[in-house]
């Protein structure tokens, strides 16, 4: 496989910063989450310039390193949902893309996104919740906080995915002139 220097340049400087707030997550406890997505951000810039073999082990690289590196392991855990999320709906976007109807794509776009989260996010709720609650909320779990904790999400996987996004449009839109 011929490997075109300024991919692996790029990539390689990508994977750096990603590393970098993957750790700062670790150290900044304040803003973990916040960091855990702007570094997540990486797979999809590798995804919509250099494909889904690239984006697959820029992927692969970043959770190794990043489970090599950082002190907090379960944070690796989310922010390899973070990524996954973002290479499976870039994945998705470009199958959709052949859609002729932009009304019907767009909504099914939207509905496969949050099936996507789903299929992550609700597993954890109900088979592991000590991972995202402390253990005195996970022993007074009740009949409110299930509802509670699934509308959290679908907040904050919407939040999540206007921001990427955003990054996408308006930050990386204007770095990559000057990158590539």
């Amino acid at each position: 496989m011929f490997l075109n220097t300024k991919r692996l340049t790029i990539s390689g400087a990508l994977l750096a910063i990603s590393v970098i707030l993957i750790y700062l997550g670790n150290v900044i406890e304040s803003s973990t989450l916040f960091l855990l997505a702007a570094a997540s951000f990486g797979t999809g810039i590798v995804y919509r310039e250099f494909g889904v073999r690239s984006a697959a082990v820029f992927l692969i690289a970043n959770i190794l390193l990043g489970f090599l590196l950082s002190p907090q392991k379960l944070y690796m855990l989310t922010f390899s949902v973070l990524a996954l999320y973002i290479l499976l709906t870039e994945l998705l976007w470009e199958r959709l893309g052949a859609m002729a109807d932009g009304q019907k794509k767009r909504r099914l776009f939207l509905a496969a996104k949050y099936g996507i989260f789903n299929v992550m996010y609700l597993p954890v709720i109900f088979l592991f919740p000590r991972w995202i609650l402390s253990p005195s909320l996970t022993d007074q779990i009740g009949g409110f906080l299930y509802p509670a904790l699934i509308l959290g999400g679908q907040v904050s996987v919407y939040l999540f995915d206007w921001a990427y996004c955003h990054f996408q449009d308006q930050i990386w839109g204007r770095i990559r002139r000057h990158v590539l």
